[in-house]
């Protein structure tokens, strides 16, 4: 059994995948990224929360991070922003992510530098994704 949750978050997954192929998608990396593992867009689940409470449903709201991660001498910033203007028509085609959520909406994004090598590009892009589940089983929508 799966929450909604996971199976929202693979949902995302496969989507981008699809979308950035053939550069990969990572789910919250907990090591260095590899030079030979760029460009990669990564996914980072930044909260997960409680709303509205209606009944015997819940309504949440799912933040995600996705950055676009490039090392590219020539321009990385043109390669970061390519992953992420790919993932971005892909999720803001069905909002619903195959009918497990309510709506996916993008977020205001800060751009903030961060310790990187010199060729290191990272450009992220946040995203609301508000879905329903039952108050008392979150592998059940509402």
């Amino acid at each position: 059994m799966n929450s909604r949750r996971e199976l929202l978050i693979r949902a995302v997954m496969g989507c981008c995948q699809t979308a950035v192929a053939p550069a990969s998608v990572l789910r919250q990396p907990t090591t260095a990224i590899a030079r030979d593992q760029t460009p990669v867009l990564i996914l980072v689940i930044v909260s997960d929360a409680p709303v509205k409470r209606s009944n015997d449903r819940m309504e949440r709201e799912l933040v995600i991070r996705l950055t676009g991660y490039a090392r590219d001498p020539t321009d990385g910033y043109a390669v970061a922003d390519d992953l992420l203007c790919r993932a971005h028509l892909a999720l803001l085609t069905d909002t619903t992510l195959g009918g497990l959520a309510l709506s996916l909406a993008e977020m205001e994004a800060d751009y903030q530098a961060e310790d990187a090598d010199v060729e290191a590009i990272a450009i992220p892009a946040f995203y609301r994704i508000t879905y329903r589940t039952l108050v008392s089983d979150i592998s059940q929508g509402g």
